[in-house]
Protein backbone atom coordinates (compact mmCIF):
# COMPACT_ATOMS: atom_id res chain seq x y z
CA UNK A 1 0.00 0.00 0.00
CA UNK A 2 1.70 3.14 -1.26
CA UNK A 3 1.56 6.36 1.30
CA UNK A 4 -1.47 8.93 1.53
CA UNK A 5 -1.84 11.09 -1.31
CA UNK A 6 -0.74 15.07 -0.50
CA UNK A 7 -3.15 17.42 -0.10
CA UNK A 8 -2.29 20.53 -1.60
CA UNK A 9 0.28 19.10 -4.27
CA UNK A 10 0.87 20.57 -6.86
CA UNK A 11 3.12 20.38 -10.40
CA UNK A 12 3.95 23.05 -13.06
CA UNK A 13 5.96 20.62 -15.30
CA UNK A 14 8.87 23.14 -14.95
CA UNK A 15 10.84 20.30 -13.35
CA UNK A 16 9.44 17.93 -16.15
CA UNK A 17 7.69 15.08 -15.13
CA UNK A 18 9.94 14.60 -12.10
CA UNK A 19 6.83 15.94 -9.43
CA UNK A 20 5.24 13.13 -9.86
CA UNK A 21 8.14 10.51 -9.90
CA UNK A 22 8.99 12.35 -6.56
CA UNK A 23 5.22 11.75 -5.37
CA UNK A 24 5.60 7.72 -6.43
CA UNK A 25 3.51 8.65 -9.30
CA UNK A 26 4.28 7.76 -13.30
CA UNK A 27 3.39 8.70 -16.67
CA UNK A 28 2.97 6.67 -19.56
CA UNK A 29 1.79 6.07 -23.26
CA UNK A 30 0.58 3.32 -24.97
CA UNK A 31 0.04 2.17 -28.67
CA UNK A 32 0.63 6.11 -31.30
CA UNK A 33 0.69 8.36 -28.06
CA UNK A 34 3.20 9.95 -26.68
CA UNK A 35 3.82 12.99 -23.63
CA UNK A 36 6.70 15.52 -23.64
CA UNK A 37 7.63 19.14 -22.09
CA UNK A 38 7.19 22.01 -24.10
CA UNK A 39 7.67 25.24 -23.70
CA UNK A 40 4.62 26.62 -25.80
CA UNK A 41 1.91 27.25 -24.77
CA UNK A 42 2.28 27.60 -21.33
CA UNK A 43 0.14 28.80 -18.99
CA UNK A 44 2.99 29.76 -15.96
CA UNK A 45 5.99 28.86 -15.56
CA UNK A 46 8.34 27.86 -18.33
CA UNK A 47 7.22 24.66 -19.52
CA UNK A 48 4.19 22.52 -20.10
CA UNK A 49 3.23 19.12 -20.99
CA UNK A 50 2.04 17.41 -24.12
CA UNK A 51 0.25 14.43 -24.48
CA UNK A 52 -0.97 13.68 -28.16
CA UNK A 53 -2.82 10.78 -29.39
CA UNK A 54 -3.46 8.65 -32.90
CA UNK A 55 -7.19 7.34 -32.65
CA UNK A 56 -6.41 5.52 -36.39
CA UNK A 57 -6.58 2.53 -34.82
CA UNK A 58 -8.42 2.67 -31.68
CA UNK A 59 -8.26 3.73 -28.63
CA UNK A 60 -5.03 5.81 -27.34
CA UNK A 61 -3.68 7.27 -24.35
CA UNK A 62 -0.87 9.28 -22.78
CA UNK A 63 -1.29 9.93 -19.05
CA UNK A 64 0.12 11.03 -15.93
CA UNK A 65 -1.24 9.23 -12.62
CA UNK A 66 -1.43 9.88 -8.72
CA UNK A 67 -1.56 7.19 -7.04
CA UNK A 68 -1.87 6.15 -2.83
CA UNK A 69 -4.31 6.37 -0.27
CA UNK A 70 -6.97 9.11 -1.55
CA UNK A 71 -8.00 11.81 0.84
CA UNK A 72 -11.30 11.78 1.96
CA UNK A 73 -12.10 15.02 0.32
CA UNK A 74 -10.34 16.91 -2.25
CA UNK A 75 -10.40 18.88 -5.55
CA UNK A 76 -8.44 17.57 -8.19
CA UNK A 77 -7.51 19.95 -11.08
CA UNK A 78 -5.65 20.82 -14.18
CA UNK A 79 -5.51 23.33 -16.92
CA UNK A 80 -5.86 21.91 -20.52
CA UNK A 81 -5.00 23.57 -23.82
CA UNK A 82 -6.99 22.39 -26.93
CA UNK A 83 -5.07 23.97 -29.86
CA UNK A 84 -7.85 23.00 -32.55
CA UNK A 85 -11.00 22.02 -33.16
CA UNK A 86 -11.85 18.05 -32.43
CA UNK A 87 -14.67 16.25 -33.20
CA UNK A 88 -15.19 13.20 -30.68
CA UNK A 89 -16.94 10.44 -31.36
CA UNK A 90 -16.53 8.39 -28.70
CA UNK A 91 -14.85 8.32 -25.64
CA UNK A 92 -12.13 11.69 -24.69
CA UNK A 93 -10.95 11.20 -21.33
CA UNK A 94 -9.37 14.22 -19.37
CA UNK A 95 -9.26 12.52 -15.90
CA UNK A 96 -9.64 9.21 -14.83
CA UNK A 97 -10.12 7.91 -10.82
CA UNK A 98 -10.10 4.27 -9.92
CA UNK A 99 -9.26 2.28 -6.77
CA UNK A 100 -9.05 -1.50 -5.47
CA UNK A 101 -8.53 -3.63 -1.89
CA UNK A 102 -4.69 -4.31 -1.71
CA UNK A 103 -3.54 -6.72 -4.49
CA UNK A 104 -7.13 -6.69 -6.49
CA UNK A 105 -7.31 -5.09 -9.77
CA UNK A 106 -8.30 -1.60 -10.13
CA UNK A 107 -12.25 -0.68 -10.72
CA UNK A 108 -12.90 2.34 -12.23
CA UNK A 109 -14.43 5.23 -10.27
CA UNK A 110 -15.18 8.53 -12.61
CA UNK A 111 -14.48 9.74 -15.54
CA UNK A 112 -14.83 13.55 -16.39
CA UNK A 113 -14.16 13.35 -20.63
CA UNK A 114 -15.46 15.85 -23.41
CA UNK A 115 -17.98 15.27 -26.45
CA UNK A 116 -18.69 17.04 -29.10
CA UNK A 117 -22.08 19.19 -29.20
CA UNK A 118 -24.26 19.63 -32.62
CA UNK A 119 -22.58 23.11 -33.48
CA UNK A 120 -19.15 21.75 -33.52
CA UNK A 121 -18.26 22.61 -29.90
CA UNK A 122 -17.09 20.41 -26.83
CA UNK A 123 -18.54 19.98 -23.17
CA UNK A 124 -17.36 18.72 -20.24
CA UNK A 125 -19.70 15.73 -18.51
CA UNK A 126 -18.76 13.13 -16.10
CA UNK A 127 -19.21 9.18 -16.26
CA UNK A 128 -20.12 7.22 -13.00
CA UNK A 129 -18.66 3.88 -12.27
CA UNK A 130 -19.81 0.93 -12.11
CA UNK A 131 -23.22 1.65 -13.62
CA UNK A 132 -21.72 3.66 -16.10
CA UNK A 133 -24.45 6.78 -15.08
CA UNK A 134 -23.47 9.47 -17.43
CA UNK A 135 -23.83 13.30 -15.90
CA UNK A 136 -24.35 16.00 -18.05
CA UNK A 137 -24.48 19.66 -16.52
CA UNK A 138 -28.39 21.38 -17.39
CA UNK A 139 -26.42 24.49 -18.93
CA UNK A 140 -23.75 23.25 -20.41
CA UNK A 141 -20.40 25.71 -21.43
CA UNK A 142 -18.58 24.81 -24.31
CA UNK A 143 -14.60 24.81 -23.54
CA UNK A 144 -12.23 27.36 -25.31
CA UNK A 145 -10.60 26.50 -28.42
CA UNK A 146 -6.82 27.99 -28.45
CA UNK A 147 -7.04 29.53 -25.02
CA UNK A 148 -6.51 27.79 -21.09
CA UNK A 149 -9.17 26.37 -19.44
CA UNK A 150 -9.47 24.67 -15.72
CA UNK A 151 -11.35 21.64 -15.48
CA UNK A 152 -11.57 21.08 -11.03
CA UNK A 153 -13.51 17.74 -9.95
CA UNK A 154 -14.29 17.52 -6.01
CA UNK A 155 -14.78 14.15 -4.87
CA UNK A 156 -16.13 13.55 -1.23
CA UNK A 157 -15.48 9.84 -1.17
CA UNK A 158 -18.73 9.03 1.32
CA UNK A 159 -21.93 6.72 0.93
CA UNK A 160 -25.22 8.11 0.44
CA UNK A 161 -26.31 10.21 2.10
CA UNK A 162 -23.11 12.10 2.61
CA UNK A 163 -21.25 11.50 -0.65
CA UNK A 164 -20.42 14.49 -2.80
CA UNK A 165 -19.02 14.88 -6.25
CA UNK A 166 -18.44 18.87 -7.96
CA UNK A 167 -17.43 19.37 -11.66
CA UNK A 168 -16.27 23.07 -11.96
CA UNK A 169 -15.00 24.63 -15.39
CA UNK A 170 -13.15 27.89 -14.95
CA UNK A 171 -14.00 28.36 -11.37
CA UNK A 172 -18.07 27.95 -12.11
CA UNK A 173 -19.53 24.56 -10.81
CA UNK A 174 -21.34 23.22 -13.58
CA UNK A 175 -22.23 19.83 -11.75
CA UNK A 176 -22.97 19.16 -8.37
CA UNK A 177 -24.24 16.66 -6.68
CA UNK A 178 -25.20 15.84 -3.31
CA UNK A 179 -26.49 13.20 -1.12
CA UNK A 180 -24.98 10.64 -3.40
CA UNK A 181 -23.24 7.00 -2.94
CA UNK A 182 -19.79 8.61 -4.19
CA UNK A 183 -18.18 5.81 -2.11
CA UNK A 184 -14.44 4.00 -2.93
CA UNK A 185 -11.22 2.41 -2.23
CA UNK A 186 -9.00 3.93 -0.05
CA UNK A 187 -6.05 3.21 -2.53
CA UNK A 188 -7.16 4.30 -5.35
CA UNK A 189 -4.91 6.60 -8.92
CA UNK A 190 -5.84 9.72 -9.87
CA UNK A 191 -4.94 9.88 -14.09
CA UNK A 192 -4.86 13.73 -16.00
CA UNK A 193 -4.04 13.71 -19.75
CA UNK A 194 -5.49 12.74 -23.42
CA UNK A 195 -7.13 9.13 -24.28
CA UNK A 196 -9.65 8.98 -26.91
CA UNK A 197 -11.17 6.22 -28.42
CA UNK A 198 -12.19 8.03 -32.13
CA UNK A 199 -10.94 11.64 -32.94
CA UNK A 200 -11.80 13.66 -36.26
CA UNK A 201 -9.00 14.83 -36.88
CA UNK A 202 -7.30 10.96 -35.78
CA UNK A 203 -4.42 12.68 -34.26
CA UNK A 204 -5.45 15.20 -31.16
CA UNK A 205 -2.33 16.85 -28.52
CA UNK A 206 -3.70 18.66 -26.18
CA UNK A 207 -1.44 20.66 -23.78
CA UNK A 208 -1.68 20.53 -19.65
CA UNK A 209 -0.03 23.00 -17.21
CA UNK A 210 -0.67 23.70 -13.23
CA UNK A 211 -2.06 20.41 -12.14
CA UNK A 212 -2.60 20.08 -8.45
CA UNK A 213 -5.05 18.40 -5.63
CA UNK A 214 -6.38 20.88 -2.89
CA UNK A 215 -8.27 20.20 0.40
CA UNK A 216 -12.28 20.27 -0.32
CA UNK A 217 -13.49 24.16 1.43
Amino acid sequence: MLEPVAVPWSNSFDNGFCDFVLARGFCYSDRGATYEIVDSPVRTGNTAAAFSVETDSGMSGARCVREGTLPTDAIYGAWFFIPEAVETRANWNLMHFQGSEPGDPFRYRWDVSLESDDAGGLYLYVLEFPMRERFTPTVAITVPIGAWFHVEFRWRRAAAPDGRITLIQDGVPILDLTEIDASGFDYGQWYVGNLADDLAPASSTLYIDDVGIRRAP
